[in-house]
């Protein structure tokens, strides 16, 4: 049996990535700070042994543009086609018939994520077959599998306040346990940047988890004025 496996699921940064952000950034600023949270989680995860990283992106074409830039411990690789729901029930399908379990899977929407909230996940996955890490928009930024499960990934309105919801209705009705993390704010629209730029400022966020590059890039495009000019 292989090390519990922790995929970082990632869109490739790109100028139409986070198109909610459209309002405040410019395309290249989009790109820019997608770059910057990517990072910063890849850094974040670097420094936990007892899983084995992967980096599942799309579009799969971008994978050795991908691998040149970052400096990634672990292995790079293609996510399949189709919604979120069937890209996830394909990665984690493959990283449990490769021999790993159990399989974590994050987005890079949380920058500033403690590794100890991926620590903690693997720990309840000793009594639950899943785990959840709930996102205050009514998503998940965590799934974690015991075994592989698909059908939590069937049926879910992708995309809605209600992800969360109809994924653990799947698991009640199917008699499948489940652990739930402590509810994070992901990243995915233009109040959201300002809410993370007042928990650094107001020193919320730990020192070993402030996300160095994300803050960085906030800072020099001035998103506190940005925010202001769009009101």
């Amino acid at each position: 049996m292989l090390k519990p496996a922790l995929a970082i699921m990632s869109r490739a940064p790109s100028k139409e990535g986070k198109s909610r952000l459209g309002a405040v950034l410019s395309p290249a600023q989009r790109e820019a700070l997608q770059w910057a949270f990517l990072e910063d989680t890849l850094d974040k995860v670097s420094r936990l042994t007892e899983f084995e990283r992967y980096l599942a992106v799309t579009p799969s074409g971008d994978l050795n543009k991908l691998a040149k830039k970052l400096e990634f411990g672990g292995r790079v690789m293609p996510q399949s086609g189709g919604n979120l729901g069937q890209r996830m029930h394909d990665i984690a399908e493959r990283l449990f018939l490769t021999g790993h379990a159990p399989v974590i899977l994050i987005g890079t929407d949380v920058p500033a994520l403690p590794p100890s909230y991926l620590q903690k996940a693997l720990y309840l996955l000793e009594q639950s077959d899943l785990v959840f890490g709930p996102a205050l928009d009514g998503g998940y930024c965590l799934i974690g599998m015991r075994y592989f499960e698909g059908r939590v990934f069937d049926g879910i309105s992708w995309g809605s306040e209600k992800v969360l919801e109809e994924t653990l209705k799947i698991c009640e009705e199917n008699k499948l346990s489940y652990g739930l993390l402590e509810c994070l704010m992901d990243i995915d629209r233009p109040g959201d940047l300002l809410a993370l730029m007042r928990q650094y400022e107001n020193k919320k966020i730990d020192i070993e988890l402030i996300p160095a590059r994300t803050i960085r890039f906030l800072k020099s495009i001035e998103i506190r004025n940005l925010l202001y000019e769009e009101h």
